[in-house]
């Protein structure tokens, strides 16, 4: 009925091409693994290890001459887009208004950013 044709013509034929088959498939697998390894390895490589900032308070006492512009400029970090955004945060932790000034023995509430945790 089915009749297998032999598409080897002979033994050593045969073996050499099974051989050179398994030889350009293994080759092939390897070349795979290997680009994925090197993805993998070239992914953890480039990310930069994150950056943990936590949110604190310190509680000062104005001196002689200190204006919210210069205590933003001693307390303010990278987390805030602009030192106007600082001062708005500043004066709404101290209940400021737009036209309130800051004097002399006042105390002031000033957030900051610290990469240490504390307790």
């Amino acid at each position: 009925m089915y009749e297998r044709k032999n598409t080897c013509t002979g033994r050593r034929y045969c073996r050499r091409q099974r051989k050179l088959a398994i030889l350009v498939s293994s080759l092939c697998l390897a070349l795979a693994l290997a680009i994925l390894f090197g993805s993998f390895l070239s992914e953890a490589e480039a990310k930069e290890p994150e950056v943990t900032y936590y949110k604190y308070y310190a509680n000062i006492e104005i001196q002689p001459g200190d204006t919210i512009w210069d205590l933003a400029a001693d307390y303010m970090d990278v987390n805030y887009e602009s030192r106007e955004a600082y001062i708005r945060e500043v004066k709404e932790l101290n209940s400021l208004s737009d036209t309130d000034s800051i004097v002399s023995g006042q105390y002031l509430i000033l957030p900051y950013y610290s990469t240490e945790y504390k307790l």
